[in-house]
């Protein structure tokens, strides 16, 4: 087995405006867990990407066993034995897991027909190999999301790879899937496999990690042995110096306008909190955390199973979007072009899908009207636009990004609930996003907001939330937290039911 068997050497990528890789080199050993951190924009995951061929370096090569990697694509990633599980399921929900794990490689009887005996006799081989214990002819739409996430990995494991990269696979385990995912691992590595396993959750890398690889603002920062560091040399190789936010000028007031008691749903855990006229409160918490489970929940989303949400002090009877609107809340969410947007509709529609009722009273659309609801938010959240017919698809992420704040402004809204509002915008359009929490905060309009930028969350908040697991496990005034101390407040260990 050679010393160094999978190897970055100098490489360089750049997107339009960043660089996401500056002069990287590293090596990853054969034989080991090899735990890959880094805070989001970090150029983690572009490394990896590189990798596993779904990015061409700018410059700088790959080796694979002391053999330069020529692949330009996945598939002869895959072919070359380096199989990678996203974060992103893509499994293919309409079909049956025995066909999702051999799916581009079903093996036929003869040109026309494929042995299906043998995709059984493959499939089961996999899954028996990671003691998982679903029917193959089960369709994969009706598994749980950690089931779907363990035929990913079963998936990656059937084309019998040297290299396993594994991009944050626990994030919608359970405890008992991740120990068993964790003694695959064990099993892997001692099988000589290279595995690099990307986690948010520190725990996870003193539990199974042998290496750790740390990257920060596209350079390597540098590489551990797990026995010889402890979780706050790991965050400060992650955060380095990072200057603390000045607090900003508070508006919240005393009075509570929104109150959740002991919500529960599928991923929640008897959750309470309030939130204050004129306050912006964050949560915090990694992937998996329940973050974005409890504003849909709050929104009426999705679905609770206990516990009540309450208005000025009294409870919402239907907890439902439409009635959640009506009274005065919307909801912006991570996903903007699925869930946010309608990308094919002009930017002025998308100003006004939130807010038609309003603008047409009577039945019919005030096309006078509606030219000041629109012009109002293109010049008050600076939307660079030269034509409002123009469809939304040709707008960068920032300027999509406050179409939709500007939708929901344009309702008036009293509370606010943003799921990531800054996600794949640079920083202009991030600070005249957080311009506009603090201008409604002012005048007397709240916010919950979930972001996986903890640097954010300190900048614009008054309070933050920290989940784990479903729970609220902690509250601070932001003023009282830094990058450090969230970040390790959020990686603890979690309570056991």
């Amino acid at each position: 087995m050679p010393e160094h068997v999978l190897e970055a050497r100098n490489i360089y990528k750049q997107f339009p405006g960043t660089l996401a890789l500056n002069d990287v080199s590293v090596s990853f050993q054969a034989g080991a867990v090899h735990a890959v951190l880094g805070k989001n924009g970090s150029g983690k995951s572009t490394l990896m990407k590189i990798f596993s061929g779904a990015h061409l370096p700018t410059s700088g090569e790959i080796y694979l066993d002391g053999g330069k990697m020529q692949y330009t694509t996945t598939e002869m990633a895959i072919q070359s034995g380096i199989a990678t599980v996203y974060q992103e399921l893509s499994v293919i929900k309409d079909l049956t897991v025995a066909e999702n794990l051999l799916i581009g490689r079903l093996p036929m009887k003869n040109r026309f027909a494929i042995d299906w005996k043998k995709v059984d006799q493959l499939a089961q081989k996999t899954l028996d190999y990671l003691n998982v214990q679903i029917p193959l002819n089960a369709y994969v739409r009706d598994l749980t999301v950690g089931q779907q996430q363990l035929i990913e990995i079963a998936k990656a494991l059937s084309a019998n790879p040297r290299v396993l990269i594994l991009d944050e696979p626990t994030s919608a385990l359970s405890d008992a899937e991740c120990e068993k995912l964790f003694a695959v691992m064990q099993d892997l590595k001692k099988k000589g496999l290279i595995i690099l396993f990307i986690t948010h959750r520190l725990q996870e890398v003193f539990k199974v990690a042998d290496t750790v690889t740390v990257l920060r603002d596209s350079l390597l920062i540098g590489c551990e042995n797990v026995r010889d560091i402890d979780s706050a040399k790991l965050i400060n190789m992650m955060f380095g110096e990072v200057k603390h936010h000045v607090p900003h000028e508070s508006h919240a007031t005393q009075k509570v306008v929104l109150s959740a008691r002991n919500l529960c749903s599928e991923k929640l855990r008897d959750v309470s909190f309030d939130l204050h006229e004129g306050e912006i409160l964050g949560i915090a918490g990694m992937l998996g955390s329940g973050r974005t489970e409890l504003l849909r929940a709050v929104y009426g989303l999705d679905p609770v199973t206990s516990g009540q949400v309450l208005l000025d002090g009294e409870p919402v009877r239907k907890l439902t979007p439409v009635h959640m609107k009506k009274k005065g809340l919307g909801f912006t969410s991570e996903n903007r072009k699925d869930e946010g947007l309608c990308v094919r509709l002009s930017v002025a529609d998308n100003l006004l899908l939130a807010n038609y009722y309003n603008i047409s009273p009577k039945g019919y659309v005030d096309s006078g009207l509606e030219k000041d609801f629109v012009n109002r938010q293109i010049e008050g959240l600076s939307i660079k636009v030269a034509d409002v017919n123009a469809p939304t698809s040709s707008l960068s992420g920032g300027n999509q990004q406050k179409l939709v704040v500007g939708n929901w402004l344009n309702t008036e809204p009293r509370i606010l609930l943003m799921d990531e509002p800054s996600r794949g915008i640079d920083v202009n359009a991030k600070q005249q996003v957080f311009n506009v929490m603090w201008r409604e905060a002012e005048k007397g309009v709240s916010s919950i907001m979930v972001s996986s930028e903890l640097e954010e969350l300190l900048e614009v908040c008054d309070r933050i939330l920290i989940m784990r697991a479903g729970r609220i496990c902690a509250e601070f005034p932001a003023a009282e937290l830094n990058v450090e101390s969230i970040y390790s407040l959020c990686m603890q260990e979690d309570e056991k039911a």
